[in-house]
């Protein structure tokens, strides 16, 4: 019985992490979470919004654009749905994530160079 390969598309990435950040603003209202996490609003949404990027069967890794974008966007679309209910909270998140958001389009360029390399040389 031959076994099927899972296809991850591009958008999962963005995706997931808005199912995250409804996640963590559920456990927040409900369970009084703290929102100071630095791990649970940063990295975690960025290692979500990565994945996508280097098991994608797109191909992704051929347009710089995309792969800039679709980290950075993943990432900021898990702020937006995060924050939503408390916008004071918005401007801070936005002015120190900034540089944050830009680091992860940045990774995910030089995932997509991993994978783009992998794939000229018949690893993946």
């Amino acid at each position: 019985m031959p076994i099927k390969k899972i296809q991850i598309h591009s958008y999962s990435g963005i995706l997931l992490t808005g199912l995250y950040g409804v996640f963590l603003r559920v456990l927040r209202e409900c369970f009084d979470v703290s929102s100071e996490n630095f791990i649970f609003i940063f990295v975690v949404p960025a290692i979500i919004s990565l994945v996508p990027v280097y098991y994608a069967t797109t191909g992704i890794y051929r347009s710089k654009l995309k792969l800039f974008f679709y980290p950075f966007f993943s990432t900021l679309i898990f702020l937006i749905i995060y924050s939503v209910s408390s916008w004071t909270d918005f401007p801070l998140f936005l002015l120190l994530g900034l540089p944050f958001y830009i680091i992860i389009g940045v990774l995910g360029i030089l995932v997509g160079g991993v994978v783009k390399e992998q794939n000229s040389k018949g690893l993946k």
